[in-house]
Parts: structure tokens; sequence; C-alpha cells
């Protein structure tokens, strides 16, 4: 027997096991099915291929790039003060829509009906990006759509190939309008920008920051795009999805601004525009505040009035008439932040004057002077009688501290002019002749951050102005004026010292000084703290900045002498609060064209600090009119009132 067993045979034997029979009828199906496959070859390559080939021309590989969400500004407590919102547009993409002329034109009307886009309009747009070869390129017909025609349209894209219900990353600004200048805004990329953006990877469809810290923090807020790659159909339908790619959100922006501080202060100065009718003055029309730490320049409060609200931009179709109010009032300028705005100072800029001349050795804090009189007549160069004006005689043997204390303008003037006992002394200014004077005068105006730009990280500040002879002779060139009008006199140095005439400075840089004043370091302002990841990490902080002013402390010292008095019994006591230990400084600048019985309109200033002995917040308040005692330096009191009561509790 077989070790393989009973079934197996030799090869020349017959197999009961071998299926002659089947095998017959196995080839047969073979051949027909090879047979019916050649005809279903023939009948799509021969008879069919020209319309599989159509279809698959028609057929689109598209790619859509996912904008990511923006990172969220919070304030310091880590309330937002925005939130993210989809923008709904209504979308055409002219390879996708009907062949047939009269069924695309029947498409146009419906949509002129849900849009209020003229048909012919939309006609018109479409055959301009096919004759420029861009049809397969989806582009925007109506953006802003409200809900309710976002809704519509939704229902009826099935119906209507090539067009489509898209949402684009938008804001809402839910801070209120206290913030918008700090805030700014975005929206779309203008050509110029793009053209620019996009050698850094922009689509021209990703909206940007257009102003504030929208802008300056644009790089950390925009996040990183995604994309996703599919096949759609000649009607538009997704066919199959290949790939994607997971957009990743911006970091958020932790600001040093506290939300409530800065609703405090924008109401209470809108409520204090208006003067009392027994001040017979000017009601305010502008307003501007700054809250700064004396330690770290960090800005908790950023105020200018009048404000607005900047979810306008985003919705200037539907708001337009209230856009055209904003971009035309050209009397207050709502669009325009007051805080960065260059004003005459007035006397604010008293307390450089008084450094630079205790620094130069022109006085000490002891020095005295007899001021018995409203006026001080000196004698100029050409022999005439000049008088020198201040706004109340002071008496006799004041001091520095009482002359800071009461704003006094013959102080400075003598202080830094050289003009002691009404004749002129050249010997006695801060330089050796009228030039150098005024030189080393600007010297010490620049070393407080006067005439540049304070780096706060928002744009659009002015850089002020420190007038000096270089200044007035590119100032006055040209045939309208003479030789007298380009050179630079002791008068201009003297005027120059109280803030009046040429010099000009913003809020944020009066607050920038008086931080140096009280510390000896000029810092850079800014209103951003801090960088998060999504989970709130911190990824980066904002560190201080700072330079040394050219003052010694001695000398810092007498000037916060003079301003502490102020406050306690001086021109400033209006900004005095019970309990709080406050030095500060008014200031009353006058501008404009002379009234026939001499008066001039007038800014109002107070900037200030506390605690006096160890400095923690600067406040710096101004009004477009009025006095600063009596205006600016009550509204500061508010300020530091309102903050010893709540900031960080």
């Amino acid at each position: 027997m077989s070790v393989l067993g009973e079934g197996f045979q030799s090869p020349s034997g017959r197999s009961r096991n071998r299926p002659h029979g089947n095998l017959a009828a196995l080839r047969i199906a073979v051949i027909l099915m090879f047979g019916v496959l050649a005809a279903q070859l023939f009948n799509m390559q021969i008879i069919q291929g020209g319309d599989y080939a159509r279809r698959s021309r028609e057929n689109h590989l598209t790619r859509k790039e996912i904008l990511p969400p923006r990172g969220l500004i919070l304030d310091r407590n880590g309330t937002p003060l925005v939130k993210n919102v989809g923008i709904y547009t209504a979308t055409i993409t002219p390879a996708f829509l009907p062949e047939d002329a009269n069924a695309r034109y029947a498409l146009y009307l419906r949509l002129e009906q849900l849009l209020g886009v003229p048909a012919l309009e939309i006609q018109s747009r479409v055959k301009e990006k096919e004759a420029d070869g861009k049809g397969d390129i989806e582009f925007p017909i109506k953006e802003g759509l409200t809900k309710e025609q976002a809704l519509a349209l939704e229902e009826l894209t099935a119906d209507m190939t090539g067009v489509a219900l898209t949402i684009q990353p938008g804001r809402e600004y839910v801070g209120g309008d206290a913030f918008s200048h700090i805030l700014g805004y975005i929206g779309k990329q203008t050509p110029e920008e793009y053209r620019e953006l996009r050698t850094e990877g922009y689509s021209l469809n990703e909206p940007v920051g257009k102003a504030g810290v929208e802008l300056t923090y644009q790089d950390v807020l925009r996040g990183e795009k995604g994309a996703t790659a599919a096949e759609q159909d000649a009607q538009g339908h997704l066919l199959k999805a290949l790939k994607s790619r997971d957009a990743v959100p911006g970091s958020n922006l932790r600001l040093a601004i506290d939300m409530e501080l800065q609703t405090y202060i924008a109401e209470m100065l809108e409520a204090s525009l208006p003067n009392p009718l027994t001040m017979n003055q000017k009601n305010a029309t502008t307003a501007a505040a700054v809250v700064m730490s004396a330690k770290t320049g960090e800005v908790l409060a950023l105020v200018s009035v009048p404000a607005y609200d900047n979810n306008i931009f985003a919705q200037v179709t539907q708001r337009g008439a209230e856009y055209e109010a904003l971009a035309t009032d050209n009397k207050t300028r709502p669009l325009t932040n007051k805080a960065l705005s260059q004003a005459l100072p007035g006397s604010t800029y008293k307390l450089i004057t008084a450094a630079a001349a205790l620094q130069e050795g022109n006085i000490t804090p002891a020095t005295s002077r007899d001021i018995p009189s409203r006026i001080l007549e000196i004698k100029g160069e050409n022999g005439v009688i000049y008088n020198l004006i201040d706004w109340r005689a002071h008496g006799s043997g004041i001091d520095l501290t009482q002359a800071i204390a009461w704003s006094s303008n013959i102080y400075m003037f003598m202080a830094v002019c050289g003009i002691p006992n009404g004749s002129l002394q050249p010997h006695k200014a801060l330089g050796k002749d009228v030039d150098s004077s005024a030189s080393i005068f600007a010297y010490y105006q620049r070393g407080f951050g006067m005439g540049q730009a304070t780096g706060i990280d928002i744009p659009g500040e002015d850089i002020g102005r420190v007038p000096d002879p270089a200044w007035k002779a590119r100032n006055y060139a040209g045939p309208d004026y003479t030789d007298n009008d380009r050179d630079w006199y002791y008068a201009d140095t003297c005027f120059t010292a109280i803030g009046q005439q040429d010099v000009l400075a913003t809020p944020i840089q009066i607050a920038r000084m008086t931080a140096a004043v009280a510390t000896g370091k000029l810092f850079t302002p800014h209103v951003a703290k801090d960088i998060l990841d999504a989970d709130g990490k911190v990824i980066k902080t904002i560190k201080p900045e700072w330079k040394s002013v050219p003052v010694d402390e001695a000398n810092l010292a007498a000037v916060r002498r003079g301003m502490h008095e102020s406050v306690l019994a001086g021109a400033g006591l209006k900004a005095q609060v019970s309990g709080m230990d406050i030095a500060g400084k008014t200031g009353t600048a006058e501008f404009g064209t002379q009234r026939p019985e001499g008066s001039y309109d007038q800014h109002a200033w107070f900037t200030g600090y506390y605690p006096y002995n160890d400095p923690e917040y600067v406040v710096t308040v101004y009004f477009d009119y009025g006095v600063g005692g009596d205006k600016a330096a009550p509204a500061a009191a508010n300020i530091f009132s309102w903050m010893n009561q709540n900031l960080g509790k």
C-alpha cells in the first residue's frame, strides 16, 4: 500500500478526482466574461468616451485655505475685550455656474432678490473673471450678510450651482467704545498691503490688523492657516476629500489695561466736558487721560474722548452713514487718539525747566525771587521794552518749591533765560549766549522724552516738538519770512520754558516725563502685558525698558517737593484726595487768536503721581478747553480716588 493513501494513482492511471466535464464549462464562462468586459470597455472608450472625457475635464481638484481663529485680546484681569465671529459672505465660482446663459441670468436675478446686488453687476463681474482666466476661482459678490440673508442663501445654494455661502473670520469688540483707540480693528487687505504681505504667506482674503494693538501685534494674533484638498464635480459637489491640515489659532494678547478703570475714566471725562455755568469758559470738546505704572511703564488706562464703536468697520455697508459722520467730523476728530496727539503742554513743562535749571546750577532749591507783579518788563537787544506775563503776583521771596506749587512763569523765566531784576543778563542763562542756552535746554527736554516717539505699542503717535534755533531757521525759511523771523531770541527760550509758543507734547509724553521725574527712569510705555497660548500659559512677557534722565536724584527730589506742595496747598489743590499722598502739576496753555481784551483760549492739563514717597502710578489728564487747576485737576482727583478704592481689589 502506498504511504500517501488509497486515493493516490500513478500518472499513467485515470484519476476519479479530475473534473474533465466542469473544466469545459469554466472555459466557456471565462470567455463570456471577457467578452462582456470587452464590450463594456468598447462602450466606455468608443461610444461614451467623449462624455467621460468631458466629465473628467469638468471635475476639479480644489484646494481651500482654512483661516485660523484670531487670538483673543484680554484686559489685565483676563476679561475678554474681543470675540471671534463669522462674517457671512456670498461667493460665486464661475466655472461651476450653469452653461446656459438664460439659466445663469435667472440665478443672478434670484441673488439680486436675496442680496440686493443687481443682476447686471453680478453678470459683469462673472464675465470679467472669466475673461481674466479666473473662472475657477471663487470670489465674493457680497460680504457682511445678515444672519437672515445667510440662512436664506444656505437653503438655496443646493439649487444654485456655483454659488456658495462662506464664513470669514471677523471680530466683535465687546469692551465698549472706550477701547476703540487701543484695540483698533481688522479689515480686508488693500492691494498695496497684499503685495507686501503675500511674500509672508498671507492670502488675499485674510483679514489683518488696521489700527491699535490689532495692527501692532498682527503676527502674534494671526495664527497659522490650514488647508483642505478635494475633488468636486462640475456642479461643485464633493466627490472625494483628499487631505487636510488644521489651522492653528493665534496667540492671545493680555493687556496691561484695566477694563473697569478704562471704562470709568472714559465715562467720567465725557461727563466732564461741559463746564459749570459759574466757570464762564468754553466747554471742552475733547479730552484724554493716561494712567501708567511709574515703575514699569505699563499703561493701565489710555483714554481718548470722543471715542467710537470700532465694530462699525465690519459693518460699513449697513452703517455707512455713521462711518461717514465719523470720518468727516473735523471738529472733534473722533478717529484720532487724543492721548497720542500733540498740543501745547503749558505749565506741566515747568517740571523739565526746573530740573534743567537745577542741574546746570542756575538755581538751587533755595533760590528765591521777588515777583510782586504779574508783569516783568525786559529790554530787548533792539532796545524795545517787552512784557513777560505771569498769571498772578506771587509776592516776595518765593523759592523753587513755591514756584512749582503756584506755577510761576516769571520764576521759570529767570531760571533759564537769565532775566533777574528786569535787565537782560546773558551770563545768567543756561549757556554763554542765546543759541547755546536754547541748545542746552533742548538737550534736557529730549532727555525727558520730548520731541520723539515714546515707543508705545499703538501706532500713530505724534512726536511733539522741541523748538530750538535750527528748528526755527527751518520753519521760517522762505521768502515770506525775514531774518528776524528766523533768529532765536531769549524770549523763545522763555516761552518754551513755560510750555507755550512753539513747543508741543502729547499726554503720553507728559505722563512718561512725570514718571521720569518721580523715579529718574524714562520708561517706554506699553499697553500689552504678555502673550498667552490657547491654554492661558504665558509665552512671553513684555519687559520694562527704560533709560536714565540726565538729572541727579537730589535735583529731581527738589522738583518733586514742589509737585507735592502744589497738591497740598497750591495750584493743584483740586487734585487732592483724602487719605492719598499725591504730587502733581497743573498746566494751562494759551492758544489761538488773542481776543480784544487780551485773553486766549486755553488747554487744561494736570499730571501727577502717587504715593509721593514711593511712586506707583502716574495720572495725566488733558482737556482741549479749560484751566488746569479748575478743569483737569478735579478730573485727576476722580481717577486717583477710583484707583484707591478699586484697583486690585
